[in-house]
């Protein structure tokens, strides 16, 4: 197989794939906007807290700045800006960030490589922002001819890669039956685009730029992806009782910008286009289909990020079992 080029794309979609990052990361805690009491039965003064967030290039603080979510917070905020979900959560592990949001394959990878982290908040999007895509010349017409070809799931434990999984499960094939190449996402395009894969299992805004060129979806995640993300607290700041308070207060006011972001849905997309500089046709499709909305960490949740997490298991992903109901927070308490 020729050498697959790793040369980036330009910045544009660096801050394209963050934000897709974010937007599978909006969060649901169990807090009221009024700080909850303390064992002692005092609510906490969080004039002096500051509440360090973990961001993805800027954009999970633009979509709160816009919807104005953060007016009146009875703390400050400080952001701190990553590239991407690994470095985020790595930030976390060190204790150099409070809180940020992930998917919940990085969260699992984290989580299985022993980060003393808690997943506070929780959220599901649309699975169709995830999808294995062929080039609109490929010959190939369902999973199943994929046998023997070159598969890029993007990056190892990504939500591509859970979904190249399942499709070729439902298909009966087993993923020694195709030829998995890891890539980021800046080399798996290239890839594609290059015809030097068959297939690249991807999420927004990659598989908009990509139908913009032509590309087709072979098949997107409905029915395989859980299209859940995360919000993740260090160890430190959950067992801080301002800082709980805070986080918890904080979840609420995010919860509320996503919820801004689905009924302004036009506004949203001029910001998501500047932000990202992505051509409007392209914000509009990535904003058309994401439709997210904050969920309170419950059963489903844990039963469905099990089984991701087994799956994972399976795969070689994750080195052993993981019993993911330790690491996740129903509901903050003062």
């Amino acid at each position: 197989m020729p050498r697959l080029s790793t040369r980036p794309k330009p910045r544009l979609l660096a801050g394209a794939a963050a934000l897709a990052a974010l937007l599978v990361a909006a969060a649901c805690g169990g807090g009221t906007d009024t700080p909850k009491p303390t064992s002692a039965g005092v609510a906490p003064d969080l004039s002096g807290v500051t509440l360090r967030v973990a961001d993805q290039v800027g954009q999970n603080k633009a979509v709160l700045d816009a919807s104005g979510a953060l007016k009146g917070a009875p703390y400050k905020v400080e952001w701190s800006d990553f590239s991407a979900a690994a470095p985020l959560l790595q930030a976390l592990r060190a204790n150099a960030a409070d809180i940020g949001g992930a998917g919940d394959a990085p969260v699992l990878s984290s989580l299985g490589s022993g980060a003393p982290l808690k997943v506070v908040g929780a959220s599901r999007s649309s699975p169709r922002g995830v999808a294995l895509l062929v080039s609109k010349d490929s010959p190939i017409h369902s999973v199943a001819e994929l046998k023997g070809k070159t598969v890029s799931p993007t990056t190892k434990g990504s939500v591509g890669h859970y979904l190249l999984l399942g499709a070729l499960r439902e298909a009966g094939l087993a993923p020694n039956d195709v030829e998995i190449s890891f890539l980021s996402p800046q080399a798996a395009g290239a890839a594609f685009d290059s015809n030097q894969i068959a297939a690249w299992a991807t999420w927004d805004p990659y598989i908009a730029l990509s139908e913009a060129k032509g590309a087709r979806v072979l098949r997107d995640g409905s029915g395989i992806s859980t299209g859940l993300g995360f919000t993740v607290a260090s160890q430190q700041a959950f067992e801080d009782p301002a800082k709980r308070a805070a986080i918890a207060d904080f979840l609420v006011r995010q919860g509320r910008a996503y919820a801004w972001t689905n009924s302004n849905k036009e506004a949203f997309t001029t910001l998501f286009a500047s932000l990202t500089k992505l051509p409007g046709p392209v914000a509009a499709a990535v904003v058309d289909r994401r439709n997210i909305a904050a969920v309170p960490i419950d059963d489903t949740v844990v039963k469905d990020l099990q089984r991701t997490a087994d799956i994972y298991t399976e795969a070689g992903v994750l080195d052993k079992k993981l019993d993911v109901a330790s690491f996740l927070v129903r509901a903050l308490s003062g």
